[in-house]
């Protein structure tokens, strides 16, 4: 099916809700009824006969909620129960925690910011972007130096999501960096990370860029996506239109295999073009980076 040929269905089965949520107009009296040439087929609304063969295989290819159906106004029962169960994913996501043990035990040198517990970086953000002062240490002493990519695990607003994806994502990166030449660091963790952590880490360890994976805000259904940031040449408090971003990183979404080539080679231009996010693109309009305030 081409893009043209989507856009049309997607009108048409938007024209048939719409039109099937509006009021039926009052019936004209008798003797104000219109002219015979005024109710023929040509000022009938023209509503496309709808694939039920395709629309049955968008569904089966998406987990975005199509074709759902409803009874009245209201969601059906199934639709409903589902919204409420994939909300609860979302928060017991954003709830969830990443022990320090655990990232021992992936070979990751375990940091955290400045933030004191879960509540007080949900609340903070700005107490995320900062290691603490025994993570900076730390991380003086013990990160590999001058690297050219510093990988970043963190656990960002879905701790579930790092834990799920987390591993396979880091050690896909790792080799698709190495498979281009980059020397890597040893990764890294960091509890109750944003993204703007990773400067200072850059900074500290004098690696030419960073690239961390964090857990993304998530959506209803999205509690296990990841987020690849990556910045050239960090500095504190490096403006993120420097910074290009690939989401939804994850076996339904951007798989880890295919986001990490994706990230390598983004990398790559980067290094060539001496920096990354608008400075990548050239400010071309046909290609914004996704950036976000995380």
């Amino acid at each position: 099916m081409t893009e043209a040929e989507l856009r049309e269905l997607v009108k048409a089965i938007v024209t048939d809700v719409v039109k099937a949520a509006e009021p039926a107009p009052p019936a004209a009296p008798a003797e104000a009824e219109s002219p015979a040439w005024g109710r023929g087929p040509e000022h009938r609304p023209l509503t496309p006969a709808r694939n039920e063969a395709v629309l049955a295989h968008l569904v089966t290819t998406t987990p975005a909620r199509i074709v759902t159906g409803r009874t009245g106004t209201r969601y059906l029962t199934h639709s409903y129960l589902g919204l409420r169960a994939d909300h609860a994913i979302a928060l017991d996501a954003v709830e969830s925690e990443v022990d320090e043990a655990w990232a021992q035990q992936q070979g990751w040198l375990p940091l955290r910011t400045k933030a004191k517990d879960h509540t007080e970086f949900l609340l903070h953000p700005e107490q995320g972007r900062r290691l603490d002062d025994a993570s900076r240490v730390r991380c003086e002493k013990e990160a590999d130096k001058g690297v050219d990519v510093q990988l970043i695990a963190g656990d960002g607003l879905s701790a579930l999501a790092l834990q799920v994806n987390g591993p396979a994502l880091i050690k896909a990166l790792h080799a698709a960096f190495t498979t281009k030449g980059f020397r890597v660091g040893k990764p890294v963790f960091v509890k109750f990370a944003r993204i703007g952590v990773a400067d200072e880490i850059g900074v500290l360890s004098g690696a030419k860029s960073t690239v961390i994976v964090v857990g993304e805000r998530p959506g209803l259904g999205t509690g296990d996506s990841l987020s690849i940031y990556t910045a050239f040449g960090p500095r504190l408090g490096q403006d993120n239109s420097e910074k290009d971003c690939i989401s939804n990183v994850r076996e339904v979404g951007f798989p880890p295999e295919r986001a990490a080539q994706k990230c390598a080679e983004l990398m790559k231009q980067s290094f060539a073009a001496g920096g990354g996010g608008v400075k990548l693109t050239g400010g071309d309009p046909a290609f914004r980076p996704h950036v976000v305030n995380h």
